[in-house]
């Protein structure tokens, strides 16, 4: 009876094991905006905005941050974490401003 208990046991176990090694890893935005600013501070980052949180699979992680140029422009990084532990950062564009609407109604056209 007690084999079979321990035998239960260690089933049991593993399953828990193996059920939490299938989930993915929700990374804090905050902790990925540190790293990522490290990398490209030197290309005149002042501040960063990652995605609140960042799921990492076991192929790593896929996310995108708003970063804020020393002149105040905004630039949108696309980012890659991987398997290894490798961040990369790319420059995807220019964020979407709001621009006000003028009084002109033809101003509007487009």
């Amino acid at each position: 009876m007690r084999t079979l208990a321990v035998l239960l046991f260690v089933a049991g176990v593993a399953a828990v094991a193996v059920a939490l090694a299938r989930r993915s890893t929700v990374a804090d935005g905050h902790v990925m905006e540190a790293e990522v600013l490290a990398l490209v501070r030197e290309y005149g980052v002042v501040a960063l905005t990652c995605d609140p949180k960042i799921p990492i699979g076991h192929g790593g992680a896929v996310f995108s941050c708003l970063a804020t140029l020393r002149d105040g422009v905004t630039q949108r990084l696309d980012c890659t974490l991987e398997r290894d532990g490798q961040l990369t950062a790319k420059a995807a564009g220019t964020a979407p401003r709001q621009i006000r609407p003028s009084g002109d109604p033809w101003g509007r056209r487009p």
